[in-house]
């Protein structure tokens, strides 16, 4: 039947308010986009939205045991099981709740799809000059079958407050699931965020992820993004410079095989004077994978004094991979450092030949370069067991031996 059928159906029984009533069928009518549409130039959603899923919420309570095999062990713990938040840590300065609607300006037919449906997600308020050391591990778990699940979340930052942030979506069966994830981040005056997203999902899970950022005077925001397992994977990562001096960095590493597609998209919108962003996205693609990297950066009129950096890498190890790369830049003011590159290849023979004539084995040889290569963003990851995840899972998917421990 597919998914538009299953949201047909769905919205003939639904019982919701007028104005969700109105975004649903507004979609319905719209569709998911397709090629033809520019931001969605190299990705299909075709085989994605064929398939057919469940709507409603449904699931067993997810048990310690399973809340502890996926966890990184972090003393703050948000843990969703199949949309409902089974629990929350109580941390002074920061308020943590459940789903609570709100607006955004973002647009695009997939985000009106979770405007409509959402009603799970959480609710972050960080008091004014709060400084939280340890990270807060956000958890989001399901059980159910085929199922078709909507989050919608907001974390608001007060005035020179510092906190960190451990995201991990995950399914506890093998059946085919979707995942429709937004999360706003507002950044108020000198606040400092790390947002870090570990997507590390079953074989035929589906993910369309969107983060929007807005960022206040003297804020920095660091988002990094660490893609490693699920069929179809989409990061769609919106930046909003509102005041001078704001920083916005960005890193990702994506490590696919087999038939995986992983699709980051990057927008960066500088609208305030002496502002800077960094975006490193680094790409290892074996088997079939595709990879997909579009990267933005728009300078505004009144937006001087900006120094913009843009780079995407990435590395072919099988006849049959493949990634499209598209870097853009749109500047509107002439006092601005701006710069962009993009490297698609393969390790080099030479390299591989020098480290073999040392005894070292072809996979192992393989392992290192490979590792050297994509080690550049994750050594920009600030969490210690983020990075030491990063550097295993990366060992993993090259079936090699090589442990890192802290």
């Amino acid at each position: 039947m597919g998914l538009i059928e299953n949201l047909k159906s769905y919205s003939e029984k639904v019982q919701t308010s007028e104005k969700k009533k109105e975004l649903l069928t507004s979609f319905l009518v719209k569709g998911f986009p397709t090629t033809k549409d520019e931001e969605w130039k190299y990705t299909s959603l075709k085989k994605v939205v064929a398939k057919e899923y469940t709507i409603e919420n449904t699931g067993e309570l997810i048990d310690s045991s399973t809340i502890e095999k996926y966890s990184l062990g972090f003393e703050n713990k948000i843990v969703f099981s199949d949309g409902k938040l089974i629990s929350s840590p109580n941390i002074e300065g920061i308020s943590i709740s459940g789903f609570s609607d709100f607006e955004d300006s973002t647009t695009g037919s997939v985000l009106q799809l979770n405007k409509a449906l959402a009603n799970n997600g959480f609710t972050i308020s960080v008091d004014k000059n709060t400084v939280l050391e340890n990270p807060i591990e956000i958890l989001f778990f399901s059980t159910a079958a085929n199922n078709f699940s909507q989050y919608r979340n907001q974390i608001s930052v007060g005035d020179n407050a510092e906190v960190k942030f451990v995201e991990r979506i995950q399914n506890t069966n093998d059946s085919t699931s979707m995942v429709n994830h937004f999360t706003q981040i507002n950044c108020a005056k000198n606040t400092k965020v790390e947002y870090n997203k570990i997507q590390n999902n079953t074989a035929d899970s589906r993910l369309i992820d969107t983060v929007s950022v807005y960022q206040e005077q003297d804020s920095t925001c660091d988002i990094n993004t660490l893609v490693f397992g699920g069929s179809f994977i989409r990061n769609n990562l919106n930046f909003e410079q509102n005041g001078s001096n704001c920083e916005s960095n960005m890193n990702g590493v994506s490590i696919l095989d087999d038939n995986q597609l992983a699709d980051n998209h990057t927008f960066v919108d500088h609208k305030s004077a002496h502002c800077r962003s960094n975006e490193m996205y680094k790409g290892v693609y074996l088997g079939k994978s595709k990879g997909v990297f579009n990267g933005k950066i728009m300078v505004r009129p009144d937006a001087q004094k900006i120094d913009a950096f843009q780079s995407n890498n990435n590395l072919l190890l099988s006849d049959d991979s493949s990634i499209d790369s598209k870097p853009q830049l749109e500047i509107y003011a002439d006092d601005v450092k701006c710069s962009h590159g993009c490297t698609i290849g393969q390790l080099d023979d030479d390299e591989l030949f020098y480290m073999r004539s040392r005894g070292i084995g072809i996979e192992e040889a393989k392992a290192v370069l490979t590792y050297a290569f994509a080690s550049e963003a994750i050594e920009n990851i600030s969490v210690e067991p983020v990075k030491l995840l990063a550097q295993n899972l990366l060992a993993q998917k090259l079936n090699v031996d090589l442990d890192f421990s802290l």
